[in-house]
């Protein structure tokens, strides 16, 4: 099974990331994990006086940020069964479109937690991802 595992680098990753690797009979061992960054896109107005070179760099600097120390957390738990996927646009879209597209049959998420009250003030990746998709989301907090 392809387990697709949203990443940000923040200490709520972290607990995610931590979950599984306790967790590795029921999640690690025998399925594909699927690493996934979403960096924020660089604006129309500001790629348009870059240079496409630029701007995939920056994207491929800003994943690697990130993915890196994941990949290093895995190797150092003795996983190989993953892939990872640098992406750029809004994180909610992104996850949602990888998960599709890799055929994930689960999404792992960490989440800050914030309650109903703070999710209807300040949005949440989390709430979108879970909201609009049939695929089952774990969120570990």
């Amino acid at each position: 099974m392809k387990i697709l595992v949203a990443v940000d680098g923040s200490s709520h990753t972290q607990k995610a990331l931590d979950y599984l690797v306790a967790n590795r009979a029921m999640f690690v061992e025998g399925n594909e994990l699927v690493m996934v960054h979403v960096c924020t896109g660089v604006p129309g107005h500001v790629a348009r006086h870059l240079s496409r070179e630029v701007v995939a760099d920056y994207y491929t600097e800003e994943n690697a940020k990130v993915l890196e120390p994941v990949k290093a957390f895995f190797e150092k738990q003795g996983i190989a069964s993953f892939s990872t996927q640098g992406r750029h646009g809004h994180a909610a879209e992104e996850i949602l479109k990888a998960a599709t597209e890799s055929g994930a049959k689960l999404v792992v998420m960490g989440t800050h937690g914030h309650g109903i009250l703070g999710r209807a003030l300040m949005g949440s990746v989390a709430t979108k991802v879970v909201s609009e998709t049939d695929i089952s989301v774990l969120l570990v907090q």
